[in-house]
């Protein structure tokens, strides 16, 4: 916003405020009349002009006061009545909420308030130390009641001990990247999967205790340090091709879920209002984990039906925990409101957090998928084929990332959590499927890096640890994972934007379905791949799958953009105002000296300003 042009004066003078010393300039140039003065905007001139100006209306107040008492009086009582009015309804409607907080990029919602915290006096916020505490009662951070969702005021921040976390989820991908390609076939991507959604699970675990749970003392930092020990132990331990590690895998995993049934169910005696919550995602980790320990005791292939139950029920059972807290539809109603009663409080996860912590996450995919392309080059100069193979998946990975951070990550209307509970549903599983399948997809890449099937791939060149691992032919099963892990991929993100709301830009060079449609038929055209194997080899098989995800990254930049959309930046930047009214537009020459409108059409405009009356649409919720 522009400053004020003109400060008035005792004496009737004014104080015109320029821009800065060239505009203060023409100013002194073009006005001669003493009655004026002129100062730069910000300067110690214009402090004092408005300290002055201040006084001067203080004192008009004071004249106004002793010449009208009774009708000032009751002008001013009217003036505080008012605004306390303004501000209880403010308290009352959606608006009292933080915008940082609970909007921006993931939707508004109607249904939404925030809580503050309690009010300490001066003194004890004075002697509020940063020292972490040993242990302090947790407070529930966002909750729902009755349909609508209280949040805490403060922004929801990673915690540095979240990002330990992820340390260790690097080493775990590419361990399980690494062994599940060392002999592809269906049974090494049966338990790879077997492996890494227990491990997923575990990491939901940690996020949910942190997002939940206000507490940030040596106690809940314990309680993480605890299942990340599990997961250790549960990660050395990994089967993928033998069978006598399957117990203390287990062993590892369920010691960490059923302490986590432990947390909730302390959480819920200290914290009675959500007691219903806590105790039935208690007995939604209670349930499989019976599962779990009696598939140690069952041999293959029947432990497969017990794993796989289990699995399921890790994945279903909070989901239809949250179903019956919203009400379930076709049960009795007099059930159906016992069940509302019990969950009349229940807490939320918060939704900046929860998409920056999988953010992170996905993070770590791409990037285990790039590292493991390296390799070490024996000759003097390594411009080949495995260069070229090792730079085409760089790219394939970058616009990966591209798609899902900048395309299917921007444009939200409303976010998948905060859309319907199905959307969330959705984003969330489909997640751990993209995360399934790209991590394999990582892994049979760094192979067909390796892979000396094709010209200019001399193994000599290679350094004689990676000379170990090269081979003439490219198995059918590896071409599957590396085609089928990327297809699904791509497939799995075409979900996570399907469960967004989008907003609707009526001007789209080509609207979102269509662009989604494109990406089925990629990943189709992808999972045709390994059935030509007899005339692809791995160059062939990466720059293919390479080119068609250059391609959907140049559709979805294309196709997002609307019609008259400078796509080189070679026009002038103009700037672009949102209103559902007419606009006035003045020039600056005109505002100084004159204040009356001009007379020109307010359609078509002159040139030394104007009225303009522009026809746009205004976003709102």
């Amino acid at each position: 916003m522009l400053p004020k042009k003109s400060i008035k004066l005792p004496g009737g003078r004014q104080v015109h405020i320029a821009k800065d010393d060239d505009h203060l300039q023409k100013l002194q140039e073009s006005h001669g009349d003493p009655q004026f003065n002129f100062t730069v905007h910000g300067s110690p001139d214009h402090i004092t002009a408005l300290n002055d100006s201040k006084k001067y209306h203080l004192e008009l107040k004071d004249a106004l006061r002793s010449k009208h008492p009774e009708l000032f009086e009751e002008m001013e009582r009217i003036q505080v009545h008012m605004e306390e009015l303004s501000t209880e309804l403010h308290t009352l409607t959606q608006h009292d909420v933080h915008l940082e907080a609970n909007f921006g990029k993931f939707g508004y919602s109607a249904n939404l308030r925030t809580h503050m915290p309690d009010k300490t006096s001066p003194k004890e916020e004075q002697e509020t130390s940063t020292v972490i505490r040993v242990w302090k009662r947790p407070v529930i951070r966002q909750y729902f009641h009755k349909g609508l969702l209280w949040r805490a005021s403060e922004s929801e921040e990673v915690a540095s001990f979240e990002l330990f976390v992820d340390l260790l989820y690097v080493g775990i991908l590419a361990m399980l990247g690494d062994r599940a390609s060392e002999e592809p076939s269906a049974n090494a991507f049966l338990r790879f999967c077997i492996a890494m959604i227990p491990s997923w699970k575990l990491w939901n675990d940690i996020g949910l205790l942190v997002s939940w749970f206000e507490a940030d003392d040596l106690v809940q930092r314990g309680i993480v340090l605890f299942i990340l020990a599990c997961l250790f132990g549960f990660t050395t331990n990994i089967f993928l091709s033998e069978t006598v590690t399957y117990t203390q895998m287990i062993a590892f995993y369920l010691a960490a879920r059923l302490f986590t049934a432990v947390t909730f169910i302390l959480g819920a005696l200290l914290l009675p209002m959500v007691k219903a919550t806590l105790y039935g995602n208690s007995l939604a980790i209670i349930i499989p984990s019976a599962l779990w320990i009696g598939s140690i005791y069952v041999e293959e292939p029947k432990r497969q039906a017990l794993i796989w139950v289990a699995i399921f029920l890790d994945l279903s059972l909070p989901s239809v925990l949250v179903w019956g807290m919203r009400g379930i539809s076709f049960i009795p109603n007099r059930w159906s409101e016992k069940l509302k009663g019990w969950f009349e409080f229940y807490p939320a996860l918060n939704i900046e957090h929860k998409t920056e912590r999988t953010g992170a996450f996905v993070s770590l995919v791409f990037g285990y998928s790039v590292v493991a392309l390296l390799y070490q080059n024996a000759a003097h100069f390594g411009m080949n084929a495995f260069l070229g193979k090792a730079l085409l998946g760089l790219v394939q990975a970058y616009c990966f990332n591209t798609i899902y951070f900048d395309i299917d990550g921007s444009g939200h209307e409303l976010h998948a959590i905060r859309r319907k509970v199905w959307s969330s549903f959705l984003w969330v599983n489909a997640h751990l499927i993209f995360v399934l399948a790209f991590t394999i997809g990582g892994s049979g890449l760094s192979k067909l890096v390796l892979a000396h099937d094709c010209q200019d791939t001399d193994i000599h060149d290679l350094y004689h640890h990676y000379e170990e691992r090269s081979f003439s032919h490219v198995e059918d099963s590896l071409r599957w994972f590396y085609c089928g892990g990327l297809a699904v991929a791509l497939f799995s993100m075409s979900a996570i934007s399907i469960s967004h709301l989008h907003k609707t830009l009526h001007t789209q060079k080509i609207a979102k379905k269509y662009r989604l449609a494109y990406r089925v038929l990629v990943c189709i055209v992808w999972l045709c791949l390994p059935t030509a194997h007899e005339h692809l080899n791995s160059l062939h098989l990466v720059s293919i799958t390479t080119g068609m995800t250059i391609s959907v990254v140049a559709l979805e930049i294309y196709g997002s953009s609307c019609k008259g959309d400078d796509m080189f930046g070679t026009r002038k930047p103009c700037a672009a105002y949102v209103c559902d009214a007419e606009v006035e537009k003045r020039t600056e020459n005109q505002y100084e000296s004159s204040s009356e409108p001009s007379s020109a059409d307010p359609e078509k405009g002159t040139e030394k300003g104007d009225y303009v009356l522009k026809d746009v649409y205004v976003d709102v919720q």
